[in-house]
Protein backbone atom coordinates (compact mmCIF):
# COMPACT_ATOMS: atom_id res chain seq x y z
CA UNK A 1 0.00 0.00 0.00
CA UNK A 2 1.46 3.51 -0.82
CA UNK A 3 0.52 6.46 1.24
CA UNK A 4 0.56 10.01 -0.17
CA UNK A 5 2.66 11.00 3.39
CA UNK A 6 6.42 13.03 3.59
CA UNK A 7 9.13 11.65 5.70
CA UNK A 8 9.54 13.63 9.09
CA UNK A 9 12.31 15.77 9.60
CA UNK A 10 13.96 13.92 12.46
CA UNK A 11 14.42 10.98 9.99
CA UNK A 12 17.37 9.47 9.24
CA UNK A 13 18.67 6.45 7.09
CA UNK A 14 22.05 4.61 8.13
CA UNK A 15 23.83 2.76 5.44
CA UNK A 16 25.52 -0.13 7.35
CA UNK A 17 28.73 -1.14 6.50
CA UNK A 18 29.83 -4.05 8.15
CA UNK A 19 33.30 -5.85 7.72
CA UNK A 20 31.56 -9.00 7.39
CA UNK A 21 31.01 -8.12 3.45
CA UNK A 22 34.86 -7.80 2.89
CA UNK A 23 35.87 -11.11 4.94
CA UNK A 24 35.76 -14.44 2.90
CA UNK A 25 33.64 -16.59 5.50
CA UNK A 26 30.75 -15.17 4.36
CA UNK A 27 31.33 -17.46 1.27
CA UNK A 28 31.44 -21.12 1.08
CA UNK A 29 34.74 -22.63 0.69
CA UNK A 30 35.99 -18.70 1.12
CA UNK A 31 35.29 -17.89 -2.53
CA UNK A 32 36.91 -20.39 -4.29
CA UNK A 33 36.30 -23.65 -6.39
CA UNK A 34 39.83 -24.77 -5.64
CA UNK A 35 40.70 -28.13 -7.39
CA UNK A 36 42.85 -29.72 -10.62
CA UNK A 37 39.93 -30.49 -12.48
CA UNK A 38 36.05 -29.78 -12.36
CA UNK A 39 34.86 -33.05 -11.36
CA UNK A 40 37.57 -32.51 -8.02
CA UNK A 41 36.21 -29.04 -7.67
CA UNK A 42 32.44 -30.67 -7.68
CA UNK A 43 33.82 -32.78 -5.03
CA UNK A 44 35.50 -29.85 -2.33
CA UNK A 45 32.36 -28.22 -3.24
CA UNK A 46 30.21 -30.29 -2.16
CA UNK A 47 31.92 -31.29 0.91
CA UNK A 48 32.03 -27.43 1.89
CA UNK A 49 28.49 -27.12 1.64
CA UNK A 50 27.49 -29.83 3.55
CA UNK A 51 29.53 -29.15 6.23
CA UNK A 52 28.50 -25.37 6.34
CA UNK A 53 24.42 -26.46 5.88
CA UNK A 54 24.93 -29.18 8.98
CA UNK A 55 26.36 -26.09 11.55
CA UNK A 56 23.95 -24.85 14.00
CA UNK A 57 22.02 -21.18 12.43
CA UNK A 58 23.71 -19.36 15.19
CA UNK A 59 26.74 -19.90 13.73
CA UNK A 60 25.56 -18.93 9.53
CA UNK A 61 26.50 -15.67 8.85
CA UNK A 62 24.48 -12.75 8.07
CA UNK A 63 23.90 -12.15 4.54
CA UNK A 64 21.87 -8.87 4.32
CA UNK A 65 19.38 -7.44 7.00
CA UNK A 66 17.28 -4.24 7.39
CA UNK A 67 15.70 -2.40 11.18
CA UNK A 68 13.13 0.15 10.80
CA UNK A 69 12.84 2.42 14.06
CA UNK A 70 9.95 4.12 15.58
CA UNK A 71 10.64 6.42 18.24
CA UNK A 72 6.71 5.88 19.49
CA UNK A 73 2.68 5.69 18.42
CA UNK A 74 2.10 6.70 14.59
CA UNK A 75 -0.83 9.00 13.25
CA UNK A 76 -3.95 7.43 11.62
CA UNK A 77 -2.39 7.90 7.99
CA UNK A 78 1.04 6.57 9.25
CA UNK A 79 -0.85 2.90 10.41
CA UNK A 80 -2.11 2.96 6.92
CA UNK A 81 1.55 3.41 5.23
CA UNK A 82 2.94 0.89 7.33
CA UNK A 83 1.07 -1.27 8.88
CA UNK A 84 -1.84 -1.30 6.29
CA UNK A 85 -3.03 -4.49 4.31
CA UNK A 86 1.12 -5.46 3.16
CA UNK A 87 3.88 -4.94 5.74
CA UNK A 88 6.79 -4.93 3.94
CA UNK A 89 10.51 -3.84 5.70
CA UNK A 90 12.25 -4.97 2.94
CA UNK A 91 11.14 -1.89 0.69
CA UNK A 92 12.38 0.80 3.04
CA UNK A 93 15.17 3.52 1.93
CA UNK A 94 16.52 6.73 2.09
CA UNK A 95 14.05 7.58 -0.94
CA UNK A 96 11.19 5.58 0.14
CA UNK A 97 11.03 5.45 4.21
CA UNK A 98 7.85 3.48 5.72
CA UNK A 99 5.80 6.47 7.16
CA UNK A 100 6.10 7.21 10.87
CA UNK A 101 9.65 5.43 10.94
CA UNK A 102 12.12 7.71 12.38
CA UNK A 103 15.43 5.83 11.03
CA UNK A 104 16.17 2.86 8.57
CA UNK A 105 19.29 0.44 9.40
CA UNK A 106 20.00 -1.41 6.16
CA UNK A 107 23.03 -3.49 4.82
CA UNK A 108 21.17 -3.88 1.49
CA UNK A 109 22.73 -2.06 -1.42
CA UNK A 110 19.45 -1.38 -2.99
CA UNK A 111 16.17 -2.19 -0.77
CA UNK A 112 14.84 -5.70 -1.07
CA UNK A 113 17.77 -7.07 -3.26
CA UNK A 114 21.45 -9.60 -2.68
CA UNK A 115 24.33 -8.09 -4.66
CA UNK A 116 25.43 -11.59 -5.39
CA UNK A 117 24.45 -15.24 -5.38
CA UNK A 118 23.07 -16.30 -1.91
CA UNK A 119 22.18 -19.50 -0.39
CA UNK A 120 19.81 -18.48 2.46
CA UNK A 121 19.65 -21.11 4.96
CA UNK A 122 17.39 -19.34 7.94
CA UNK A 123 14.97 -15.78 8.03
CA UNK A 124 14.19 -13.31 10.77
CA UNK A 125 11.28 -11.55 11.18
CA UNK A 126 11.90 -9.61 14.64
CA UNK A 127 10.21 -7.04 16.91
CA UNK A 128 12.22 -4.95 19.78
CA UNK A 129 10.65 -3.07 22.55
CA UNK A 130 11.36 -0.74 24.91
CA UNK A 131 12.53 -3.24 27.89
CA UNK A 132 10.54 -2.04 31.23
CA UNK A 133 6.35 -1.97 31.14
CA UNK A 134 4.19 0.15 33.19
CA UNK A 135 1.01 2.49 32.71
CA UNK A 136 1.19 5.80 35.06
CA UNK A 137 -1.24 8.69 36.07
CA UNK A 138 -0.83 11.85 34.44
CA UNK A 139 -2.72 14.61 33.83
CA UNK A 140 -2.87 16.39 30.24
CA UNK A 141 -2.01 19.93 29.74
CA UNK A 142 -2.44 22.30 26.65
CA UNK A 143 1.25 22.75 25.29
CA UNK A 144 2.74 26.15 26.40
CA UNK A 145 4.58 28.01 23.53
CA UNK A 146 6.74 29.72 25.26
CA UNK A 147 8.46 29.60 29.03
CA UNK A 148 5.65 28.92 32.14
CA UNK A 149 5.40 28.21 35.48
CA UNK A 150 3.85 24.11 35.83
CA UNK A 151 0.09 24.48 37.06
CA UNK A 152 -1.55 23.43 39.87
CA UNK A 153 -1.37 19.19 38.61
CA UNK A 154 -3.46 16.95 41.51
CA UNK A 155 -4.63 13.04 41.67
CA UNK A 156 -8.17 14.40 41.18
CA UNK A 157 -9.64 17.72 40.65
CA UNK A 158 -13.53 19.06 40.39
CA UNK A 159 -14.95 20.11 36.80
CA UNK A 160 -18.20 21.68 38.35
CA UNK A 161 -20.65 22.22 41.47
CA UNK A 162 -24.24 21.75 42.15
CA UNK A 163 -24.46 21.90 38.02
CA UNK A 164 -23.70 25.58 38.01
CA UNK A 165 -20.03 26.08 37.60
CA UNK A 166 -17.86 27.69 40.08
CA UNK A 167 -15.75 23.90 39.96
CA UNK A 168 -11.60 23.92 40.59
CA UNK A 169 -10.70 26.45 37.26
CA UNK A 170 -10.43 29.59 37.01
CA UNK A 171 -7.56 31.81 37.32
CA UNK A 172 -8.51 32.62 40.98
CA UNK A 173 -9.45 29.14 41.68
CA UNK A 174 -8.46 26.09 42.98
CA UNK A 175 -6.41 24.71 40.24
CA UNK A 176 -5.42 28.23 39.10
CA UNK A 177 -5.75 27.73 35.16
CA UNK A 178 -8.87 28.03 32.54
CA UNK A 179 -11.25 25.34 31.95
CA UNK A 180 -10.44 22.81 29.18
CA UNK A 181 -6.67 23.55 29.33
CA UNK A 182 -6.40 20.18 31.76
CA UNK A 183 -7.80 16.59 31.87
CA UNK A 184 -7.04 13.70 33.63
CA UNK A 185 -5.04 10.73 31.55
CA UNK A 186 -2.52 8.13 31.74
CA UNK A 187 0.79 7.08 30.08
CA UNK A 188 0.73 3.61 28.78
CA UNK A 189 4.61 2.87 28.56
CA UNK A 190 6.04 -0.14 25.85
CA UNK A 191 3.02 -2.48 26.73
CA UNK A 192 1.01 -0.91 23.89
CA UNK A 193 3.59 -2.07 21.08
CA UNK A 194 3.42 -5.62 22.37
CA UNK A 195 -0.02 -5.98 22.18
CA UNK A 196 -0.04 -4.60 18.88
CA UNK A 197 2.53 -7.18 17.79
CA UNK A 198 0.66 -9.74 19.03
CA UNK A 199 -2.64 -9.07 16.64
CA UNK A 200 0.32 -8.38 13.65
CA UNK A 201 1.10 -12.47 14.59
CA UNK A 202 -2.10 -13.37 14.42
CA UNK A 203 -3.59 -11.44 11.98
CA UNK A 204 -1.28 -11.78 8.97
CA UNK A 205 0.69 -14.37 7.00
CA UNK A 206 4.47 -14.69 6.50
CA UNK A 207 4.81 -14.60 2.41
CA UNK A 208 7.49 -15.18 0.86
CA UNK A 209 7.01 -15.13 -3.03
CA UNK A 210 10.08 -15.16 -5.06
CA UNK A 211 9.82 -14.18 -8.74
CA UNK A 212 6.26 -14.36 -10.21
CA UNK A 213 4.85 -17.48 -9.32
CA UNK A 214 6.93 -18.96 -6.41
CA UNK A 215 6.08 -19.15 -3.41
CA UNK A 216 8.78 -20.23 -0.82
CA UNK A 217 6.88 -19.58 2.59
CA UNK A 218 2.80 -18.68 3.22
CA UNK A 219 2.16 -19.24 6.74
CA UNK A 220 1.02 -17.43 9.69
CA UNK A 221 3.48 -14.99 11.05
CA UNK A 222 3.24 -16.17 14.67
CA UNK A 223 5.59 -19.18 13.45
CA UNK A 224 8.15 -16.81 12.47
CA UNK A 225 8.09 -14.30 14.79
CA UNK A 226 10.57 -13.16 17.43
CA UNK A 227 10.69 -11.03 20.23
CA UNK A 228 13.83 -11.03 22.46
CA UNK A 229 14.03 -11.29 25.90
CA UNK A 230 14.32 -8.53 28.28
CA UNK A 231 13.86 -9.94 31.31
CA UNK A 232 16.60 -11.36 33.92
CA UNK A 233 17.23 -14.23 33.27
CA UNK A 234 14.70 -16.79 33.58
CA UNK A 235 12.25 -14.27 34.70
CA UNK A 236 10.13 -10.76 34.54
CA UNK A 237 11.00 -8.37 37.83
CA UNK A 238 8.97 -5.53 38.97
CA UNK A 239 10.44 -2.17 40.74
CA UNK A 240 9.91 1.42 41.17
CA UNK A 241 10.54 3.50 38.11
CA UNK A 242 10.86 7.22 38.30
CA UNK A 243 8.70 9.41 35.79
CA UNK A 244 10.35 12.26 34.88
CA UNK A 245 12.55 11.15 31.75
CA UNK A 246 9.96 8.82 30.42
CA UNK A 247 7.67 11.83 30.08
CA UNK A 248 9.93 14.33 28.69
CA UNK A 249 10.79 11.88 25.77
CA UNK A 250 6.86 11.35 25.21
CA UNK A 251 6.22 15.39 25.05
CA UNK A 252 8.65 15.92 23.03
CA UNK A 253 7.99 13.22 20.88
CA UNK A 254 3.96 14.10 20.40
CA UNK A 255 5.02 17.76 20.04
CA UNK A 256 7.52 17.88 17.37
CA UNK A 257 6.08 14.41 15.68
CA UNK A 258 2.75 14.01 15.94
CA UNK A 259 2.00 17.80 16.16
CA UNK A 260 0.03 17.24 19.38
CA UNK A 261 -1.39 20.58 20.98
CA UNK A 262 -1.26 18.98 24.14
CA UNK A 263 1.64 17.33 27.07
CA UNK A 264 1.39 15.11 29.60
CA UNK A 265 2.10 16.60 33.40
CA UNK A 266 3.72 14.65 36.29
CA UNK A 267 1.12 14.32 39.36
CA UNK A 268 2.06 16.46 42.36
CA UNK A 269 -0.93 16.60 44.32
CA UNK A 270 -3.09 15.00 46.10
CA UNK A 271 -6.79 15.99 47.12
CA UNK A 272 -7.84 16.35 50.41
CA UNK A 273 -11.65 17.10 50.35
CA UNK A 274 -13.54 20.39 48.95
CA UNK A 275 -14.11 23.64 51.15
CA UNK A 276 -15.18 27.44 50.78
CA UNK A 277 -12.78 29.21 49.68
CA UNK A 278 -12.28 32.84 48.47
CA UNK A 279 -16.12 32.67 48.83
CA UNK A 280 -16.14 30.39 46.53
CA UNK A 281 -18.06 26.85 47.93
CA UNK A 282 -17.06 23.31 46.75
CA UNK A 283 -13.25 23.94 45.92
CA UNK A 284 -10.90 21.50 46.34
CA UNK A 285 -8.36 21.27 48.45
CA UNK A 286 -4.81 19.53 47.54
CA UNK A 287 -1.95 18.49 49.23
CA UNK A 288 1.44 18.31 47.98
CA UNK A 289 2.46 14.98 47.41
CA UNK A 290 5.70 13.32 45.39
CA UNK A 291 3.86 10.20 45.68
CA UNK A 292 2.77 9.35 42.37
CA UNK A 293 6.14 10.54 40.69
CA UNK A 294 7.53 6.91 40.33
CA UNK A 295 5.39 3.80 39.33
CA UNK A 296 5.63 0.16 39.65
CA UNK A 297 7.60 -1.34 35.87
CA UNK A 298 7.71 -5.03 34.89
CA UNK A 299 10.68 -5.82 33.36
CA UNK A 300 10.98 -8.60 30.49
CA UNK A 301 7.85 -8.32 29.04
CA UNK A 302 4.42 -8.55 29.18
CA UNK A 303 2.12 -11.76 27.30
CA UNK A 304 3.73 -12.12 24.02
CA UNK A 305 6.80 -13.84 24.48
CA UNK A 306 4.83 -16.78 25.97
CA UNK A 307 2.61 -16.78 22.88
CA UNK A 308 5.73 -17.49 20.22
CA UNK A 309 7.20 -19.73 22.07
CA UNK A 310 9.54 -22.41 20.41
CA UNK A 311 10.42 -19.33 17.95
CA UNK A 312 14.31 -18.97 17.39
CA UNK A 313 15.40 -15.46 16.53
CA UNK A 314 16.02 -17.48 13.07
CA UNK A 315 13.73 -19.85 11.29
CA UNK A 316 15.69 -22.24 9.99
CA UNK A 317 14.43 -23.19 6.31
CA UNK A 318 13.64 -26.48 5.32
CA UNK A 319 15.53 -26.52 2.18
CA UNK A 320 18.23 -23.74 1.45
CA UNK A 321 17.07 -21.58 -1.02
CA UNK A 322 19.78 -20.11 -3.77
CA UNK A 323 18.63 -15.53 -4.44
CA UNK A 324 19.84 -14.62 -7.92
CA UNK A 325 21.30 -11.10 -7.26
CA UNK A 326 19.14 -8.05 -8.45
CA UNK A 327 15.99 -10.34 -7.74
CA UNK A 328 13.30 -8.81 -5.49
CA UNK A 329 13.44 -10.97 -2.41
CA UNK A 330 9.54 -10.24 -1.50
CA UNK A 331 9.12 -11.22 1.75
CA UNK A 332 6.44 -9.64 3.53
CA UNK A 333 3.50 -10.00 6.11
CA UNK A 334 0.01 -9.86 4.15
CA UNK A 335 -2.88 -9.26 6.20
CA UNK A 336 -5.65 -12.06 6.71
CA UNK A 337 -7.87 -11.07 9.36
CA UNK A 338 -9.03 -7.55 9.27
CA UNK A 339 -10.21 -8.76 13.21
CA UNK A 340 -7.07 -8.83 14.54
CA UNK A 341 -5.49 -5.92 11.91
CA UNK A 342 -7.62 -3.58 13.12
CA UNK A 343 -6.72 -3.94 16.95
CA UNK A 344 -2.88 -3.73 15.46
CA UNK A 345 -3.51 -0.93 14.01
CA UNK A 346 -5.95 0.73 16.92
CA UNK A 347 -2.64 0.08 19.33
CA UNK A 348 -0.39 1.42 17.16
CA UNK A 349 -2.53 4.66 16.53
CA UNK A 350 -1.85 7.50 18.79
CA UNK A 351 -5.97 8.66 19.21
CA UNK A 352 -6.17 4.72 19.62
CA UNK A 353 -7.85 3.94 16.14
CA UNK A 354 -10.87 6.03 17.40
CA UNK A 355 -10.11 9.58 15.19
CA UNK A 356 -10.06 13.00 16.23
CA UNK A 357 -6.57 15.16 17.87
CA UNK A 358 -3.82 13.48 19.11
CA UNK A 359 -3.53 12.57 22.13
CA UNK A 360 -6.80 10.44 22.21
CA UNK A 361 -9.17 11.67 24.18
CA UNK A 362 -12.54 9.34 24.87
CA UNK A 363 -15.03 8.12 27.74
CA UNK A 364 -15.99 4.49 28.25
CA UNK A 365 -18.84 4.19 25.44
CA UNK A 366 -19.70 6.23 22.32
CA UNK A 367 -22.89 7.19 24.03
CA UNK A 368 -21.09 8.57 27.27
CA UNK A 369 -20.35 12.26 26.61
CA UNK A 370 -16.86 14.00 27.32
CA UNK A 371 -17.25 16.81 30.27
CA UNK A 372 -18.89 16.90 33.26
CA UNK A 373 -20.03 13.79 34.38
CA UNK A 374 -24.55 14.04 35.77
CA UNK A 375 -25.30 17.25 37.46
CA UNK A 376 -28.15 15.44 39.03
CA UNK A 377 -29.94 16.71 42.55
CA UNK A 378 -27.59 19.79 44.16
CA UNK A 379 -26.63 18.68 47.58
CA UNK A 380 -27.80 15.42 46.75
CA UNK A 381 -26.26 13.70 43.86
CA UNK A 382 -22.05 13.25 44.11
CA UNK A 383 -21.90 14.64 47.36
CA UNK A 384 -19.07 15.10 49.39
CA UNK A 385 -18.93 16.76 52.86
CA UNK A 386 -16.96 19.98 53.03
CA UNK A 387 -14.21 20.56 55.53
CA UNK A 388 -15.43 24.36 56.62
CA UNK A 389 -14.86 24.59 59.75
CA UNK A 390 -18.23 26.63 60.37
CA UNK A 391 -20.20 23.67 59.28
CA UNK A 392 -19.68 20.57 56.86
CA UNK A 393 -22.01 21.49 53.51
CA UNK A 394 -23.23 18.45 51.47
CA UNK A 395 -21.83 19.73 47.80
CA UNK A 396 -22.70 18.05 44.67
CA UNK A 397 -19.35 17.73 42.78
CA UNK A 398 -19.04 16.71 39.33
CA UNK A 399 -15.71 15.27 37.13
CA UNK A 400 -14.47 15.35 33.81
CA UNK A 401 -15.70 12.02 31.97
CA UNK A 402 -12.94 11.64 29.73
CA UNK A 403 -9.60 10.29 29.71
CA UNK A 404 -6.43 11.50 27.62
CA UNK A 405 -4.36 8.57 26.56
CA UNK A 406 -0.43 9.24 25.73
CA UNK A 407 1.48 6.04 24.35
CA UNK A 408 5.35 5.72 24.78
CA UNK A 409 8.26 3.92 24.06
CA UNK A 410 10.36 3.05 21.07
CA UNK A 411 10.04 0.29 18.88
CA UNK A 412 11.77 -1.90 16.28
CA UNK A 413 11.02 -4.26 13.44
CA UNK A 414 14.12 -6.18 11.48
CA UNK A 415 14.36 -8.76 8.51
CA UNK A 416 17.18 -10.29 8.07
CA UNK A 417 18.79 -13.54 5.93
CA UNK A 418 21.37 -15.96 7.00
CA UNK A 419 23.37 -18.12 4.45
CA UNK A 420 26.36 -17.41 2.22
CA UNK A 421 27.01 -15.56 -0.42
CA UNK A 422 28.05 -17.46 -3.39
CA UNK A 423 30.30 -16.96 -6.50
CA UNK A 424 28.40 -17.43 -10.43
CA UNK A 425 30.38 -20.51 -10.44
CA UNK A 426 29.06 -21.88 -7.95
CA UNK A 427 25.76 -21.00 -8.00
CA UNK A 428 25.66 -22.92 -11.08
CA UNK A 429 26.87 -25.88 -9.55
CA UNK A 430 24.12 -25.52 -7.42
CA UNK A 431 21.82 -25.32 -10.32
CA UNK A 432 23.71 -28.87 -11.37
CA UNK A 433 21.08 -32.03 -10.90
CA UNK A 434 24.09 -34.08 -10.24
CA UNK A 435 25.36 -32.02 -7.78
CA UNK A 436 22.58 -31.29 -5.85
CA UNK A 437 21.62 -35.23 -6.20
CA UNK A 438 24.75 -35.71 -4.66
CA UNK A 439 24.48 -33.30 -2.04
CA UNK A 440 20.96 -34.85 -0.58
CA UNK A 441 22.62 -38.39 -0.59
CA UNK A 442 25.69 -37.48 1.47
CA UNK A 443 23.80 -35.40 3.83
CA UNK A 444 20.13 -35.06 2.82
CA UNK A 445 20.16 -31.66 2.37
CA UNK A 446 18.00 -29.69 -0.71
CA UNK A 447 18.44 -26.14 -2.61
CA UNK A 448 15.58 -24.78 -3.99
CA UNK A 449 15.74 -22.27 -6.56
CA UNK A 450 13.53 -20.23 -9.30
CA UNK A 451 14.02 -23.60 -11.68
CA UNK A 452 14.11 -26.55 -9.37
Amino acid sequence: MTAAISPRSNFHYKQLETPLRKTPFRQIGFGRLSGADMGERKTRFIQALKNNLQCPAVNVPNIDSVTIHYDGPLTAAEVQGSFGAVINPLGASLDNPPPGATQVDSTFAEPGKFQTYALVCAIQWRFDIDPVMFTAKVNSYTAPTSGVAKPVSPDIFVSQVGGSGNGDFGTTAALGIAAGTLTPAVLEWAWWAEFAFFYMTRGYYLQWQYGHNFNIINDSLRYTAYLPTNAQEGSASSSEIDLAFFLRKVNTYYVNSLNSGSIALAIDRVRAGNESLGAVAGQSVFHPSRSLETVGGTYGGAGLRPMLRGNAEFRRLSAPFLAWPGVPLGLKAQQQSSDDAGLMQAYLDAACGLGGPIPGTFTEFANINTGNTIAGTSGQTGVEPSLDSGGSVANSLELLAQRTVYKGGPFRISVAFKGWELTPDQAELLRSPDVRSTLQESCGCQVGWTGA
